[in-house]
């Protein structure tokens, strides 16, 4: 037997007695009390009846009830049950009838009700100590048996057990299974499910984007790559392999490039954006290309028949995206006329960029450092819950020494080429510092966009740091901006550093949100506080709805983590009513408010 059978043993036995000497203790006193009771009453009648003749110490007096319901006193005892009392010098006895009823029956009567009302709470008591007994058992077995096993694994020096390594196996499943099921839900509307890259509606926004948007670079190419199957009939699973494969080797070679948008336009066609590519770049991709394309492994089966056309055209902006199109497909079918596995492109002559070169470039570049000729503009960021401006983002401009102000589109790709990405947001960083101390006491905080190049390089971090200790920068009032397609290719190298920024005290932002469908992986691990929305999402979202499923799903996502989802490139109220209902927290473009030289301060639009 247990120690705790043992113990609930003993402690019934002891219950029990327990119960049976408190009866007894209740019995005894009442009937002492009762005893006590009946001699004053007793004493009480002797005093109420005058006495005939002088009481002596050896004759009892005899108290009786006669027949007129009188008290009486005898010489002699009567028919009468008497009771013999002590009072005093004297003995007398009391006729019973005059006094209240000590018989057996009360007794009883007083036991029944105690046993029918302790009773059942004492068993209720017992039952209920039983089943926190039981309990105790079990869980004292259950902690026995985890210290055996962990007592085995440390003698034998083994992993956890089974059981808990194919339970962690499980919750992992189910996190990467709820990730998946989130990023589903995110790019339902907009994402080609065999492929796992953009469908026509996806490509189309982002073309429409790159052709309207003064932030994005001016011009750039379009490819049309379209498989031609030997196999007659609707697609199989070979056909699907090898549109696998091209999209795998296109997304090797759009690595190399900063800004690329790929995705499925039809069964067998394929379509990818590079901007910033001038004519002579684009021919070379395009041979280069088709010569890859066509001798990849997942043709293997198809050695010296015709797989493949490819045809190109470039762009400008302010084209619209039928033309572009149009261009693109006219060239595919002059691909065809070539012969096998040709390439033929539309290249524009004025497709060229408007600088000089790289060394033009890196003199006007420094010279604008030197001289301060960047001039910054501020586009503040609404809340339609608040009606009022949440932040600021700022917006960079390149004074030329000609004059002319270039847009951070056309400055930045050349900055980047010559290494002065970093020494550039030194200063735009200083810069707004300086202009949000001005504005320090209605609190405007501003985002600055900061490149990758410059989170990558230890030096450029470990001037922040020390920007930090001088109090040149003040955490609170910045946020840093970094866009999604950079964030998921360095994000390895980045996870860390921007933890850590946070920490110092900058609010972190991903915008960019929709340029690209890959699966969202910072988003559990990232202290972030929000995300932009890539213009293209919120073009015509009122018309669109896929792109309104997408930012449904993504606001959905993000509800339980605190971050706020902000549209940008607002231009329509239609637009912004609809954003407004999918659970959009704020907004910036064109319907609110042009670029500002200064900042609005808070509740200035009130």
């Amino acid at each position: 037997m247990s120690l705790l059978h043992l113990f609930e043993h003993r402690t019934r036995r002891l219950q029990l007695l327990a119960l049976l000497l408190f009866l007894l203790l209740l019995n005894v006193s009442h009937y002492a009390a009762r005893q006590h009771t009946i001699q004053q009453q007793a004493t009480q009648l002797m005093q109420q009846i005058p006495s005939p003749r002088p009481l002596s110490e050896d004759q009892p007096v005899w108290l009786t009830l006669t027949a007129e319901n009188a008290l009486a006193m005898q010489l002699q005892p009567g028919a009468t049950d008497y009771l013999a009392l002590n009072l005093g010098d004297s003995l007398a006895f009391v006729d019973k009838r005059l006094l209240p009823g000590t018989d057996v029956w009360f007794y009883v009567v007083l036991n029944s009700v105690f046993i029918l009302v302790f009773l059942p709470l004492a068993l209720l008591f017992r039952r209920r100590r039983s089943a926190l007994t039981s309990e105790v058992i079990e869980l004292d077995k259950a902690i026995r048996i985890l210290q055996d096993k962990v007592e085995l694994n440390s003698r034998s020096g083994t992993a956890p057990s089974i059981a808990l390594g194919k339970v962690s196996e499980r919750i992992n499943h189910l996190l990467k299974r709820d990730q998946e099921v989130r990023h589903l839900v995110r790019v339902q509307g907009l994402i080609d499910h065999e492929l796992a890259i953009g469908n026509r509606v996806f490509f189309e926004s982002k073309l429409q984007h790159y052709l309207g948007d003064v932030s994005e670079v001016a011009y750039g190419a379009l490819y049309i790559i379209q498989l031609s199957h030997p196999e007659p009939g609707p697609a199989g699973i070979k056909q699907l392999t090898r549109l696998k494969g091209c999209v795998d080797i296109l997304h090797g070679m759009a690595a190399a490039y900063p800004d690329t948008v790929m995705a499925r336009l039809s069964d067998n066609d394929l379509v990818l954006l590079v901007a910033g590519l001038t004519g002579r770049e684009m021919e070379k991709l395009g041979d280069r290309m088709a010569t890859l394309l066509s001798r990849a492994s997942c043709f293997a089966d198809c050695t010296g028949q015709d797989v493949l056309h490819i045809g190109y055209a470039g762009y400008q902006r302010d084209q619209t995206s039928y033309q572009i199109l149009s261009e693109a497909d006219m060239a595919l079918k002059t691909a065809q006329l070539h012969g096998p596995n040709a390439a033929y492109g539309f290249v524009q002559q004025d497709s060229k960029p408007p600088a000089k070169g790289s060394v033009w470039w890196r003199s006007e570049l420094n010279k604008a450092l030197q001289e301060h000729r960047f001039t910054l503009s501020f586009q503040p960021v609404f809340s339609w819950q608040d009606s009022d401006v949440l932040q600021h983002e700022v917006l960079v401009r390149l004074q030329s020494s000609d004059g002319q102000n270039i847009p951070a589109a056309i400055f930045l790709p050349m900055a980047h080429n010559c290494g002065l990405t970093g020494q550039l947001d030194q200063h735009v960083l200083l810069k707004t510092a300086k202009l949000c101390a001005v504005d320090s006491r209605t609190y405007s905080r501003c985002s600055v966009n900061i490149s990758i190049q410059s989170l990558l390089e230890p030096q450029w971090c470990d001037w922040l740091d020390q920007m930090l200790l001088s109090g040149q920068l003040e955490p609170q009032q910045l946020a840093l901006e970094i866009s999604e397609h950079h964030l998921l290719k360095h994000y390895k190298q980045l996870k860390s550093r921007l933890i850590k920024l946070h920490k110092a005290g900058f609010s972190l932002i991903v915008d960019q949100i929709g340029l690209v469908i890959d699966n969202a992986i910072y988003v559990d691990e990232l202290p972030l506080e929000s995300v932009k929305l890539h213009p293209s999402v919120v073009r015509n979202i009122n018309q669109h709805l896929e792109q309104q499923l997408f930012v449904r799903g993504l606001v959905s996502g993000y509800a339980g983590k605190g971050v706020k989802v902000i549209a940008t490139g607002v231009e329509l109220e239609e637009e912004w009513l609809t954003l407004q209902k999918l659970g959009i927290a704020g907004g910036q473009g064109f319907y609110f408010s042009q670029p500002l030289n200064q900042i609005i301060a808070q509740g200035q639009t009130q």
